[in-house]
């Protein structure tokens, strides 16, 4: 999680037929560039401004190579965005970067992705489609089956909004930029849907019975991790679940730190 303590979570960058799939954090730059030569990459393609899906951007434009972004994503890399500490130490901070704009369609030598808005996680999230092979690059709409976990911003009605149009599209092989399902990814997803379905129907329930949110979560998504807690200062909860399904996204503070 933090420099002096063991990784936690690996984050994922792709390579296909020319096209490398978000960046991955700055900290491994050198080895993203190295990795970019070594795969022939021509261009990347962004799913979310997201320190850790952006943070090699600003390398790979330095080095000649272009890079595309939905413009809602363009924009905040362009302009910058706020870190809460914790993000400079997980991840470290995004040089701000100037980008080209995706269009609806990335075509390469061999396939076809179809861009594809998917926003909860963050408002300017998009997925990549390949029809034909079927594959769904997802950035952060997946995940795992059941999240516990919420970033204070994070939306839980557009989470399953965007989810029930992805698990219309015909596809088995789920590329999550933190958690890959290589077979049944579309299954993965449905998994996921069911799961906030049946948990918003029950924190509807116990609200409506007077239960409090700290109340709500406990007894459906177990104890808080202090340590966590203490160290985001409460921006990634198992609260902010419960309170984004009753009350909505607490907005993040836009512009540069």
């Amino acid at each position: 999680m933090f420099k002096f303590m063991p990784p936690v979570m690996t984050v994922r960058c792709y390579a296909v037929d020319g096209i490398m799939i978000d960046t991955g954090i700055y900290s491994k730059h050198r080895r993203v560039l190295k990795f970019a030569d070594e795969q022939s990459i021509r261009k990347a393609i962004i799913t979310h401004h997201h320190e850790d899906h952006t943070g090699s951007a600003s390398a790979l434009v330095d080095a000649g190579f272009t890079v595309l972004a939905s413009p809602a994503s363009a924009t905040k890399m362009a302009r910058g965005f706020k870190y809460k500490l914790y993000h400079q130490l997980v991840w470290g901070k995004a040089p701000t970067v100037q980008v080209d704009c995706l269009d609806d369609i990335i075509e390469t030598d061999h396939y076809q992705f179809k861009v594809i808005p998917a926003p909860g996680h963050c408002d300017d999230q998009v997925v990549f489609f390949e029809a034909n092979e079927g594959w769904l690059f997802s950035g952060d709409a997946f995940l795992a089956d059941k999240i516990k976990l919420f970033r204070g911003d994070e939306d839980f009605a557009k989470t399953v909004e965007s989810l029930k149009r992805l698990v219309t599209l015909e596809f088995e092989h789920l590329f999550c930029a933190h958690r890959p399902v290589m077979e049944q990814g579309k299954q993965a997803l449905q998994n996921k849907l069911n799961y906030l379905i049946e948990l918003e129907g029950q924190t509807r329930y116990l609200h409506q019975k007077g239960y409090s949110i700290k109340a709500i979560s406990q007894q459906l998504l177990g104890n808080e991790d202090s340590l966590r807690t203490l160290l985001t200062r409460g921006d990634m909860s198992k609260q902010n679940v419960i309170r984004s399904i009753l009350f909505g996204s607490i907005p993040r503070e836009e512009g540069k730190l």
